[in-house]
């Protein structure tokens, strides 16, 4: 009951596994014992006490006490083949009683199987960056400031040379997100630093720097087209916003603490919040709540060298 994301990720996988009607229809040669284990299987109550090997292996455990009073273990264990084991270890899994959880419409069940699929991209997200925080060069005054640094498009226009030098660091690890390289793409015909920009980061990802990456799209999310249409910046925030919530926040769980764990930097000037657009201010706003920091990248470069 402590491990929340625990059992929502093993709901997920059992709702995978065929029913007991799949098991029943599947044309395998069963014994009748195990026929009628699961002729019953999704009844609200598995009458059938047939003893598997793990049941004889794990007779004292603590935990399945109560899951094996049902069962006589003096008495003789039927020899089943492998797929008869199999299919009566499943029928047991189906039990609804045991986990109601796994009481699914089909539109939910395809929700979760979704789910899954991020959340399984998500945790080899997580151990590539993991594996990258062990390469980190971060100096004790240092580690207080964000490990993921994540530009948006006018840094990368205006201050280029700025997030080279952090991306060379080998103090922090830049992700670029797909929105970005959208915006520059938009801008490359007239502005000459989005042109420099898609050609630095065509390298960079080419050669696999460990310290500079991009981020694939995160998936379905509200796509806000009216925002897109009467503001641009609010809206390209909002979606910079989106990958850094993938990047910090587990699908299966939002308790996870990600202060200071990933911070957006930014060329517009921050100074006075005040007077952006209102979009721009709530998207400022969300990004507080989502505990993602946004800083202007110069400023955050001045206070990454008084650091040392």
């Amino acid at each position: 009951q402590s491990s929340q994301s625990l059992w929502n990720r093993l709901s997920v996988l059992l709702n995978l596994l065929p029913s007991a009607a799949d098991l029943q229809e599947s044309g395998l040669a069963l014994c009748n014992e195990v026929k009628d284990v699961l002729s019953g299987a999704e009844l609200p109550d598995l009458k059938a006490n047939l003893l598997l090997p793990e049941d004889v292996a794990l007779r004292n455990l603590p935990p399945l006490k109560n899951a094996h009073k049902r069962f006589n273990f003096e008495q003789d264990r039927p020899i089943f083949s492998a797929v008869e084991e199999v299919s009566q270890g499943k029928s047991r899994i189906l039990v609804r009683a045991a986990f109601p959880f796994l009481e699914v419409q089909p539109a939910a069940e395809e929700a979760r199987r979704n789910r899954l699929m991020r959340d399984m991209a998500q945790l080899r997200l997580q151990l590539e960056v993991s594996q990258l925080e062990g390469s980190l060069q971060q100096p004790k005054a240092q580690s207080a400031m964000s490990p993921y640094l994540v530009p948006d498009t006018q840094a990368l226009c205006q201050h280029l040379a700025v997030v080279k030098q952090l991306a060379t660091s080998g103090r922090f690890i830049i992700i670029i997100p797909r929105t970005v390289i959208d915006g520059l793409d938009f801008l490359k015909k007239e502005n000459a630093g989005a042109r420099d920009s898609i050609r630095y980061l065509e390298a960079e990802f080419k050669k696999g720097n460990r310290y500079i990456r991009c981020q694939k799209d995160v998936g379905k999310s509200f796509e806000r087209h009216k925002l897109k249409r009467q503001d641009l910046d609010a809206w390209n925030l909002y979606k910079i916003l989106d990958s850094c919530k993938q990047l910090t926040v587990s699908q299966g769980s939002g308790d996870d603490d990600t202060t200071g764990m990933v911070t957006i930097i930014t060329g517009f000037p921050l100074e006075d919040p005040s007077t952006f657009s209102a979009p721009m201010q709530s998207a400022l706003q969300a990004a507080a709540n989502a505990s993602v920091e946004i800083k202007n990248v110069l400023e955050f470069y001045k206070q990454w060298k008084e650091m040392g």
